[in-house]
């Protein structure tokens, strides 16, 4: 009888309990947030890659949850100035700044079902401006 009493409260609290996972936003009202801050990253795919001049890599996100892009950058070595991260659909475009700091930095989502482009600006060592463009399967 007690085993049945804990089996039932557990379910019971599982019901009960919100989804760590869930989005808090959907469609254009996802556009200018954090996919991280709004549950959107889970379960994210890459929908393109670009080789950033002087290292890493640009990725362009897809969230099937929450239908947005996003601009990821990841092992970044660091560089002289900001980066400044735009993903972008129709009349829908966000930017971002990001510093010019090593590691992994990310732009904000734009709602994409369909097609959706994103870019990477920065500037090298030698001052040299440098774009890492990309674009969704849909483009």
């Amino acid at each position: 009888m007690k085993s049945t009493s804990l089996v039932a409260a557990a379910a019971l609290v599982l019901l009960l309990a919100p989804d760590a996972q869930a989005a808090s936003c959907s469609g254009r009202g996802c556009n200018g947030k954090d996919p991280v801050q709004a549950g959107c990253s889970a379960g994210s795919t890459v929908a393109d890659t670009a080789p950033m001049f002087t290292s890493g890599t640009a990725e362009l996100r897809w969230s099937p949850t929450c239908k947005t892009n996003w601009v990821r950058v990841v092992n970044y070595a660091g560089g002289q100035s900001a980066l400044r991260i735009t993903v972008w659909t129709g009349d829908d475009r966000v930017g971002f700044p990001a510093p010019g700091t090593p590691g992994t930095h990310w732009g904000n989502m734009v709602h994409a079902p369909g097609c959706a482009r994103g870019e990477v600006l920065y500037v090298d060592s030698d001052g040299g401006h440098h774009t890492a463009r990309l674009a969704s399967s849909d483009c």
